[in-house]
């Protein structure tokens, strides 16, 4: 959720704020190595996001 928002142009600290989540706490994960679950789910969202895409 917050890489999409900063996608999107907002912070990193004002999202989570609002999410009442320590940055730190976010910059921790992203520096881990991804879980074989993150890496199965980044391989199917382009199929996710287009099946999506074409049921309107």
């Amino acid at each position: 959720m917050i890489d999409h928002l900063r996608q999107k142009g907002l912070g990193v600290d004002p999202v989570c704020r609002v999410l009442e989540l320590s940055p730190s706490t976010y910059f921790a994960r992203e520096k881990r190595p991804k879980s074989a679950r993150r890496l199965r789910e980044e391989q199917f969202m382009p199929l996710i996001e287009e099946i999506h895409a074409e049921s309107g």
